[in-house]
């Protein structure tokens, strides 16, 4: 399975905004049970030269297996580990996205609004006391994946500007989420926080080994 090959004259610069975001920090398994309740659909890398294949979902798991297997024994996922699959586009149409040749491979350009799903992180300031989604910096945490969809964006060929509707790939991974994951209690300084990036049920068994929140001396409520 392959996309089609184009160019930027052709195709136009793709942009969209006011995007829909899902942070989450999933077990291994729950990342699997997500896949399998939104099959169909593709994944495609978004950075790097590529040859314009899929990954597969088992290769994905497999790898984000990986990495939580990690937290569970004290150690966080690598810069290195993490580009190996993000960022990703999700989609279940394969004319959302095109390749650019670029001699050696491809890179996988998008056509019109996909999933796009990034490594998530988190940083908290005990300045004014805030949780902020997506802060890089040597005091981020590592929480998992995020995906986003855009509200708005606009036809890179006619350049008009479209409102989009829910799309139904989008809010079946909403629906999941909603079902099977926590708004994140977290409890610093002695007081408990619920921060609205999610976090697994599965997780809270070994939640507390995650080294970056112990460094921080953030934990998470353990409900009983």
């Amino acid at each position: 399975m392959t996309l089609q090959i184009s160019t930027p004259q052709e195709e136009g610069v793709y942009q969209a905004s006011k995007w829909l975001k899902l942070p989450m920090l999933l077990d291994a398994s729950e990342l699997k049970s997500l896949f399998d309740s939104i099959a169909p659909f593709w994944i495609f890398p978004l950075t790097g030269v590529v040859d314009g294949s899929p990954i597969s979902s088992d290769i994905f798991i497999a790898e984000y297996g990986r990495w939580i297997n990690a937290l569970k024994q004290g150690s966080a996922p690598t810069d290195g580990e993490l580009r190996s699959l993000l960022a990703c586009a999700f989609t279940d149409d394969l004319e959302s996205l095109w390749l650019q040749n670029v001699g050696r491979g491809y890179l996988t350009k998008i056509r019109k609004p996909v999933i796009q799903v990034q490594a998530h992180f988190f940083s908290y300031s005990s300045v004014d006391g805030e949780f902020r989604s997506m802060s890089m910096g040597k005091e981020s945490v590592f929480w998992g994946l995020q995906c986003s969809f855009p509200q708005v964006y606009q036809d890179p060929k006619t350049m008009d500007l479209f409102e989009m509707d829910a799309h139904p790939l989008f809010r079946k991974i909403q629906l999941w989420v909603r079902e099977n994951t926590r708004a994140t209690p977290f409890i610093v300084d002695g007081k408990r926080v619920n921060v609205p990036m999610r976090l697994g049920k599965c997780c809270f068994s070994w939640i507390q080994n995650h080294p970056q929140l112990i460094q921080q001396g953030i934990k998470v409520y353990e409900f009983v």
